[in-house]
């Protein structure tokens, strides 16, 4: 069964450039640019502007800000003690797996 995927770029620039792309792609069978008076049953904006989950939304300066707590407040540990403790924990994985 084939799908049908309507895409909205934010320029013709980024249109040509998609179009382009997409028509060297092997699973996609074809690829049609409809002007924007065809295009009025497109869905332009999303059901929900804001949602957390969605992957590419853009992450708030907030959010940017606690990731980067995160990161500085860490833990560290050296290359040698990450490859110490995986090992440890792999160990540890091989042992429960033979139980």
């Amino acid at each position: 069964m084939m799908q049908t995927l309507i895409v909205k770029t934010e320029s013709e620039a980024a249109t040509k450039l998609l179009l382009a792309f997409l028509k060297t792609v092997r699973l996609v069978k074809s690829v049609t640019l409809l002007s924007p008076e065809t295009a009025t049953d497109v869905v332009n904006e999303p059901a929900e502007l804001y949602n957390w989950i969605n992957p590419s939304r853009l992450a708030t300066e907030e959010e940017i800000d606690l990731m980067l707590d995160e990161c500085e407040n860490s833990p560290r540990l050296t290359t040698e003690e990450a490859k110490s403790e995986t090992y440890k924990l792999l160990d540890e994985w091989q042992q429960q797996r033979k139980k």
